[in-house]
C-alpha cells in the first residue's frame, strides 16, 4: 500500500496505528536511511536488510518513508543515472519477491506520489493508494484534546478549530510543546489564553476580500459545470486561513478515472481554471493577485496547455518533448519560442471561451457568490440546481 499526503499529516502515525490494529510488529525505515550508505553496494545492502528483517518478524509491516526519494527512471539524468537506475531496479526486484511472503505487508509513504516510478505502482506492487488529507474540523477538534488540553471549553475548542484550518497533526503536536514550554517559563498551568497565543497568525476572510473569493470560486464552479469537466463535489469559502498556509477558498471537482480524456476534456479544465479570474473581471470589474503566481490557477492552466502540446500531441504540431515537472514545462516555454507561442494561443482561446460562459451565466455566479459569502459552502447539487433552474427559465 502507498500512503500519501502533505508533510505532517500523519503518514508515519498511520503505519504505526495499522500495526497496532493488526497486532503485528513493524519494521520502519526510509529511503534516506538506505541512501546514507552512499556507495551503491551499501545502499542495496541496506534495502535488502530491511526486507529481510520484516520477513524474520512476520506477521509484520515493513514501513518505508520518503519512497519518492528512489525516483522515477523516466526523469533520471546526469552522470549518476546508472546508479539510480540500479537502485530502482533492485527495489522492484525486492518488492516482487516480497509479495510472495505471506504475513508481511509493505507500506510506503510519500509527500509526492506523482514522483514515484510508475512500475512501482503497477498491479501487484504499491497498487493500493490511500491519500491522507489535512485534518478537517472534526479531526482538529480531536487533536486539540490530544495535544493541548482535554478540559478546554467548547467555546475555546471551536475558536481553536476555526483558526487552525490547514494545520497538520504535526503542527498541533508542535503547538502543544510550545504551550507547555511557555507555561513552564511563566510557572503556570497551560491555559486557553496561552494556547490561543501560540496559534499562527491568521487572515480573516471577510468584507471585500470575502466577496472576491466567493465570486472567484463561483466562476470556477459554473464554468466547470457548464463544460462538464467532472463531478462538482463542493465549493468553499473559508472564514479564516493561516497566513501562507492555504487558499481562502476552493472548488473541488472529481474527474471520472474510467473515462479516457480527450483534447476537449483538457481544454475544458483550462477554461475552468481561468473561470475564477474572469468572474472577478466580469462581475467585480477588476482582477486580484490571488489568480497569479506560483501554484496559481494561471500557472496550472499554462502547464496543462504546455503538457497537451509537448507530450500528448494535442497541439498544432506532432512531436514529443520529455517534461516531468512544472519546472521542465516552464523551461520548454522559455527556451522554445514555438512552444511558447502555441501555448499562448491555446490560453487566449480558452480565455475567450471562459469569458463567454461567465457572461452567459453571470446571474448564477452572483447568486452562488451570495450563498458562499453568507454560508461559506455550497454543494455540487446546489450549484447544479441553480444552473438547471436557469435552463428551465430560458426555455
Amino acid at each position: 500500500m502507498l500512503i500519501s499526503g502533505p508533510p505532517g499529516c500523519g503518514k508515519t502515525l498511520f503505519a504505526s496505528a495499522l500495526a497496532r490494529t493488526c497486532n503485528t510488529g513493524i519494521v520502519a525505515t526510509s529511503v534516506a536511511q538506505w541512501l546514507a550508505a552512499g556507495h551503491l553496494d551499501g545502499v542495496l545492502s541496506a534495502m535488502r536488510r530491511s526486507f529481510h528483517d520484516a520477513v524474520a518478524k512476520k506477521p509484520c509491516i515493513l514501513f518505508i518513508d520518503e519512497i519518492d526519494g528512489i525516483g522515477d527512471r523516466a526523469t533520471i539524468r546526469g552522470q549518476y543515472d546508472q546508479y539510480w537506475v540500479q537502485v530502482v531496479n533492485s527495489l522492484l526486484e525486492l518488492v516482487d519477491g516480497f509479495e510472495k511472503h505471506e504475513g508481511v505487508v509493505l507500506v510506503a509513504a510519500t509527500n509526492f506520489p506523482e514522483k514515484i516510478d510508475p512500475a512501482l505502482r503497477r498491479a501487484g506492487r504499491l497498487d493500493r493508494h490511500v491519500a491522507i488529507p489535512l485534518p478537517d474540523a472534526s479531526a482538529r477538534r480531536a487533536l486539540c484534546q490530544r495535544y493541548l488540553r482535554k478540559d478546554l471549553s467548547d467555546v475555546d475548542v471551536d475558536r481553536i478549530v476555526s483558526l487552525t484550518e490547514g494545520m497538520t497533526g504535526a503542527d498541533f503536536e508542535q503547538m502543544g510543546r510550545d504551550v507547555r514550554r511557555r507555561a513552564r517559563r511563566a510557572r503556570v498551568e497551560p491555559s486557553s489564553e496561552l494556547i490561543l497565543g501560540a496559534l499562527p497568525p491568521v487572515l480573516k476572510i471577510s468584507g471585500e476580500r470575502r466577496r472576491t473569493v466567493a465570486v472567484h470560486e463561483a466562476g470556477h464552479a459554473v464554468v466547470g459545470l457548464h463544460l462538464g469537466v467532472g463531478k462538482l463535489e463542493r465549493v468553499v469559502v473559508h472564514d479564516t486561513v493561516a497566513r501562507g498556509r492555504s487558499a481562502a477558498g476552493h472548488t473541488h471537482f472529481v474527474l471520472d478515472d474510467a473515462k479516457e480524456r480527450d483534447r476537449q476534456t483538457f481544454l475544458g479544465q483550462i477554461a475552468m481554471l481561468l473561470g475564477g479570474r474572469l468572474a472577478e473581471e466580469v462581475i467585480l470589474g477588476t482582477a486580484f493577485e490571488g489568480s497569479g503566481g506560483a501554484g496559481s490557477d494561471i500557472q496550472k492552466a499554462t502547464d496543462l496547455a504546455t503538457f497537451m502540446d509537448v507530450q500528448l500531441a494535442m497541439g498544432e504540431t506532432v512531436g514529443y518533448f520529455s517534461a516531468n515537472s512544472s519546472a521542465d514545462l516552464e523551461a520548454l516555454r522559455r527556451d522554445v519560442a514555438s512552444v511558447r507561442e502555441r501555448v499562448e494561443k491555446v490560453l487566449l482561446k480558452e480565455w475567450q471561451r471562459a469569458r463567454a460562459i461567465v457572461e452567459q451565466h453571470e446571474k448564477i455566479i452572483v447568486r452562488l457568490a451570495d450563498k458562499l459569502e453568507l454560508e461559506g459552502c455550497a454543494s455540487g447539487i446546489d450549484v447544479e440546481r441553480m444552473m438547471s433552474r436557469r435552463g428551465r427559465a430560458s426555455r
